[in-house]
């Protein structure tokens, strides 16, 4: 169950398992690949714009909470706690 500011927010299972990984890993920023490689998978045949859609999704469903997913030029993304 994930909530954003008191509201219950409806994530499909990579965008729960991607979020999951950034609260794990929070304050460090983490490459595409990385991510591609721990949630999507070693054998995941897409490329690295697959994680900016699911970002860009996950940031729209968690409303202002989104903004804590920071992107980091040249590396990746990060989440601020």
């Amino acid at each position: 169950l994930v909530t954003a500011d008191g509201t219950n927010v409806e994530l499909t299972h990579m965008e729960f398992e991607l979020l999951a990984f950034l609260m794990a890993h929070t304050g460090k920023a983490v490459t595409r690949e990385v991510l591609l490689d721990d949630v999507w998978g070693l054998g995941f045949a897409g490329d690295t714009r697959t994680v900016d859609v699911h970002i860009r999704t996950l940031r729209q469903k968690l409303g202002p909470c989104g903004e804590m997913i920071l992107t980091v030029r040249g590396v990746g993304y990060k989440l601020e706690g």
